[in-house]
Protein backbone atom coordinates (compact mmCIF):
# COMPACT_ATOMS: atom_id res chain seq x y z
CA UNK A 1 0.00 0.00 0.00
CA UNK A 2 1.20 3.30 -1.17
CA UNK A 3 2.19 5.80 2.06
CA UNK A 4 1.22 9.18 0.63
CA UNK A 5 2.16 12.52 2.27
CA UNK A 6 -0.12 15.43 3.35
CA UNK A 7 -0.15 17.14 -0.20
CA UNK A 8 -2.02 13.91 -0.87
CA UNK A 9 -4.50 14.32 1.76
CA UNK A 10 -5.41 17.89 0.22
CA UNK A 11 -5.82 16.69 -3.41
CA UNK A 12 -8.11 13.68 -2.06
CA UNK A 13 -10.09 16.20 -0.16
CA UNK A 14 -10.32 18.17 -3.64
CA UNK A 15 -10.75 15.66 -5.62
CA UNK A 16 -12.69 16.80 -8.88
CA UNK A 17 -15.79 18.58 -10.21
CA UNK A 18 -17.60 20.14 -13.07
CA UNK A 19 -19.91 22.76 -14.06
CA UNK A 20 -22.85 23.33 -16.32
CA UNK A 21 -26.01 25.58 -15.97
CA UNK A 22 -29.53 25.20 -16.80
CA UNK A 23 -32.11 22.35 -17.80
CA UNK A 24 -34.95 24.03 -19.64
CA UNK A 25 -35.26 22.76 -23.44
CA UNK A 26 -32.63 23.82 -26.26
CA UNK A 27 -34.32 25.66 -29.36
CA UNK A 28 -35.99 22.65 -31.83
CA UNK A 29 -33.77 24.01 -34.73
CA UNK A 30 -30.60 23.64 -32.97
CA UNK A 31 -29.79 20.59 -34.92
CA UNK A 32 -31.22 21.50 -38.44
CA UNK A 33 -29.41 24.81 -38.52
CA UNK A 34 -25.99 23.05 -37.89
CA UNK A 35 -26.82 20.71 -40.22
CA UNK A 36 -27.86 22.94 -42.60
CA UNK A 37 -24.70 25.03 -42.32
CA UNK A 38 -22.41 24.30 -45.38
CA UNK A 39 -20.56 27.50 -45.36
CA UNK A 40 -17.95 28.64 -42.82
CA UNK A 41 -19.99 30.34 -40.81
CA UNK A 42 -20.28 29.31 -37.24
CA UNK A 43 -24.08 28.64 -36.37
CA UNK A 44 -24.27 29.90 -32.28
CA UNK A 45 -25.40 27.98 -29.86
CA UNK A 46 -28.49 28.46 -28.01
CA UNK A 47 -28.24 30.76 -25.41
CA UNK A 48 -30.23 28.57 -23.21
CA UNK A 49 -28.67 25.21 -22.52
CA UNK A 50 -31.16 21.96 -23.11
CA UNK A 51 -29.65 18.73 -22.10
CA UNK A 52 -30.35 15.28 -23.52
CA UNK A 53 -29.58 12.00 -22.37
CA UNK A 54 -26.17 11.15 -23.63
CA UNK A 55 -24.53 14.83 -23.65
CA UNK A 56 -20.86 15.11 -22.22
CA UNK A 57 -20.26 18.46 -20.14
CA UNK A 58 -16.74 19.89 -19.79
CA UNK A 59 -15.51 22.39 -17.56
CA UNK A 60 -12.69 23.50 -15.03
CA UNK A 61 -12.81 22.00 -11.76
CA UNK A 62 -12.06 24.27 -8.85
CA UNK A 63 -8.30 24.69 -8.70
CA UNK A 64 -6.08 22.27 -6.69
CA UNK A 65 -2.67 20.72 -6.96
CA UNK A 66 -4.51 17.77 -9.12
CA UNK A 67 -6.05 20.13 -11.04
CA UNK A 68 -3.57 22.13 -11.45
CA UNK A 69 -1.76 19.14 -12.89
CA UNK A 70 -4.08 17.82 -15.23
CA UNK A 71 -4.62 21.62 -16.96
CA UNK A 72 -0.91 22.30 -16.73
CA UNK A 73 0.42 19.28 -18.18
CA UNK A 74 -2.23 18.91 -21.16
CA UNK A 75 -1.86 23.11 -21.59
CA UNK A 76 -6.07 23.35 -21.65
CA UNK A 77 -8.47 24.25 -19.12
CA UNK A 78 -10.60 21.16 -19.80
CA UNK A 79 -10.08 19.15 -16.71
CA UNK A 80 -13.13 17.67 -15.78
CA UNK A 81 -16.22 16.26 -17.70
CA UNK A 82 -19.32 13.95 -17.01
CA UNK A 83 -22.23 12.34 -18.90
CA UNK A 84 -25.38 13.47 -18.83
CA UNK A 85 -28.88 11.26 -17.69
CA UNK A 86 -32.51 12.13 -16.85
CA UNK A 87 -34.03 9.45 -14.24
CA UNK A 88 -37.77 9.98 -13.26
CA UNK A 89 -37.70 13.53 -14.55
CA UNK A 90 -34.45 14.83 -13.01
CA UNK A 91 -31.34 15.49 -14.87
CA UNK A 92 -28.03 14.09 -13.48
CA UNK A 93 -24.52 13.52 -14.73
CA UNK A 94 -22.47 10.50 -13.93
CA UNK A 95 -19.02 11.73 -13.05
CA UNK A 96 -15.84 9.94 -11.63
CA UNK A 97 -15.00 11.95 -8.55
CA UNK A 98 -14.41 10.31 -5.06
CA UNK A 99 -15.93 7.53 -6.86
CA UNK A 100 -18.44 7.10 -9.73
CA UNK A 101 -21.52 8.48 -8.56
CA UNK A 102 -24.88 10.31 -9.93
CA UNK A 103 -25.07 13.94 -9.22
CA UNK A 104 -27.84 16.07 -9.64
CA UNK A 105 -27.02 18.46 -12.61
CA UNK A 106 -27.10 21.68 -11.22
CA UNK A 107 -25.15 20.41 -8.11
CA UNK A 108 -22.67 19.59 -11.08
CA UNK A 109 -22.80 23.07 -12.59
CA UNK A 110 -22.16 24.83 -9.09
CA UNK A 111 -19.08 22.67 -8.19
CA UNK A 112 -16.94 23.89 -11.43
CA UNK A 113 -15.10 27.31 -11.80
CA UNK A 114 -17.02 30.04 -12.34
CA UNK A 115 -19.68 28.04 -13.28
CA UNK A 116 -18.63 27.67 -16.91
CA UNK A 117 -19.37 24.55 -19.37
CA UNK A 118 -19.16 23.39 -22.77
CA UNK A 119 -21.86 20.90 -23.98
CA UNK A 120 -20.93 18.32 -26.38
CA UNK A 121 -23.16 15.98 -27.98
CA UNK A 122 -22.72 12.71 -29.96
CA UNK A 123 -22.64 13.15 -34.01
CA UNK A 124 -26.33 11.40 -34.84
CA UNK A 125 -24.41 8.40 -36.13
CA UNK A 126 -24.34 7.15 -32.68
CA UNK A 127 -27.46 8.22 -31.18
CA UNK A 128 -29.36 4.92 -30.67
CA UNK A 129 -25.92 3.82 -28.63
CA UNK A 130 -26.70 5.74 -26.67
CA UNK A 131 -29.13 3.93 -24.21
CA UNK A 132 -26.02 1.23 -24.25
CA UNK A 133 -23.50 4.17 -23.37
CA UNK A 134 -25.44 4.74 -20.13
CA UNK A 135 -26.02 1.36 -19.33
CA UNK A 136 -22.46 0.93 -19.36
CA UNK A 137 -21.28 3.95 -17.32
CA UNK A 138 -23.62 2.71 -14.82
CA UNK A 139 -21.93 -0.54 -14.81
CA UNK A 140 -18.52 1.32 -12.89
CA UNK A 141 -20.47 3.34 -10.07
CA UNK A 142 -19.09 3.11 -7.27
CA UNK A 143 -15.66 2.79 -8.33
CA UNK A 144 -13.44 4.78 -6.70
CA UNK A 145 -11.39 7.58 -8.46
CA UNK A 146 -7.76 6.86 -9.90
CA UNK A 147 -5.23 9.25 -9.24
CA UNK A 148 -2.87 7.52 -11.05
CA UNK A 149 -4.82 7.99 -14.30
CA UNK A 150 -4.59 3.80 -15.74
CA UNK A 151 -7.12 1.90 -17.77
CA UNK A 152 -7.61 -1.20 -15.67
CA UNK A 153 -11.05 -1.44 -14.09
CA UNK A 154 -10.51 -1.46 -10.49
CA UNK A 155 -10.04 2.58 -10.45
CA UNK A 156 -11.75 5.18 -12.59
CA UNK A 157 -11.09 8.69 -14.19
CA UNK A 158 -13.54 11.11 -15.25
CA UNK A 159 -12.63 11.03 -18.92
CA UNK A 160 -12.09 7.26 -19.00
CA UNK A 161 -15.17 6.43 -18.00
CA UNK A 162 -16.85 8.14 -20.62
CA UNK A 163 -14.33 6.89 -23.60
CA UNK A 164 -14.79 3.05 -22.02
CA UNK A 165 -18.33 3.04 -21.94
CA UNK A 166 -18.72 4.50 -25.41
CA UNK A 167 -15.84 1.56 -27.03
CA UNK A 168 -17.95 -1.18 -24.87
CA UNK A 169 -21.39 0.39 -26.74
CA UNK A 170 -19.46 1.01 -29.93
CA UNK A 171 -15.99 -0.97 -30.41
CA UNK A 172 -14.88 2.42 -31.31
CA UNK A 173 -12.17 4.99 -29.61
CA UNK A 174 -13.56 8.16 -28.43
CA UNK A 175 -11.06 10.45 -28.12
CA UNK A 176 -7.08 9.99 -28.84
CA UNK A 177 -5.34 8.67 -25.84
CA UNK A 178 -2.07 9.89 -25.08
CA UNK A 179 1.70 9.06 -23.79
CA UNK A 180 1.99 10.76 -20.18
CA UNK A 181 5.67 11.27 -21.62
CA UNK A 182 3.92 13.44 -24.56
CA UNK A 183 2.27 15.70 -21.90
CA UNK A 184 4.38 18.43 -20.21
CA UNK A 185 4.81 16.35 -17.09
CA UNK A 186 8.04 17.74 -16.03
CA UNK A 187 7.01 20.52 -13.56
CA UNK A 188 4.61 18.12 -11.96
CA UNK A 189 6.51 15.15 -11.35
CA UNK A 190 6.86 15.35 -7.98
CA UNK A 191 3.07 14.99 -7.88
CA UNK A 192 3.30 12.51 -10.34
CA UNK A 193 6.11 10.50 -7.96
CA UNK A 194 4.20 10.69 -4.63
CA UNK A 195 0.74 9.19 -6.45
CA UNK A 196 2.10 6.49 -8.04
CA UNK A 197 5.15 5.70 -5.41
CA UNK A 198 7.88 5.67 -7.65
CA UNK A 199 9.27 7.44 -11.17
CA UNK A 200 6.81 9.02 -13.54
CA UNK A 201 5.09 6.07 -16.08
CA UNK A 202 6.29 8.38 -18.74
CA UNK A 203 5.00 5.26 -21.68
CA UNK A 204 1.44 5.33 -19.60
CA UNK A 205 -1.68 5.94 -22.33
CA UNK A 206 -4.04 8.35 -20.95
CA UNK A 207 -7.44 10.12 -22.40
CA UNK A 208 -7.61 13.40 -20.99
CA UNK A 209 -10.32 15.95 -21.07
CA UNK A 210 -9.44 17.57 -23.85
CA UNK A 211 -8.50 14.81 -26.28
CA UNK A 212 -11.89 13.52 -25.15
CA UNK A 213 -13.61 16.67 -26.06
CA UNK A 214 -11.83 16.79 -29.47
CA UNK A 215 -13.20 13.43 -30.41
CA UNK A 216 -14.67 13.51 -34.00
CA UNK A 217 -17.86 11.50 -33.01
CA UNK A 218 -18.81 14.84 -30.78
CA UNK A 219 -20.19 18.52 -31.99
CA UNK A 220 -20.49 21.44 -28.85
CA UNK A 221 -23.85 22.10 -28.98
CA UNK A 222 -23.23 24.89 -25.94
CA UNK A 223 -20.98 27.01 -24.14
CA UNK A 224 -21.32 29.36 -21.52
CA UNK A 225 -18.21 31.32 -19.67
CA UNK A 226 -15.78 28.67 -21.17
CA UNK A 227 -12.85 29.00 -23.76
CA UNK A 228 -13.79 26.00 -26.29
CA UNK A 229 -10.70 24.29 -27.77
CA UNK A 230 -11.14 24.20 -31.67
CA UNK A 231 -10.82 20.69 -33.34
Amino acid sequence: MIRLSPIFTIVSLLVMTTGLLGCSEAPDDWEEAQAETKTNIEVEPPAVYGPRVGDVIFQSSETNVLIEMIEGSTGSHYSHCGIVDQVDGQWIVYEAADTVSATPLEAFIDRGRGDGFAAYRLNPAYHEDIPTIIQLTKTYLGRPYDFRYRMDDEHIYCSELISKAFWRSTGETLGKPVRLGDLDWAPYEPLIRELEGGPPPLDREIITPIDLALAEQFEMVHARDFEVTPR
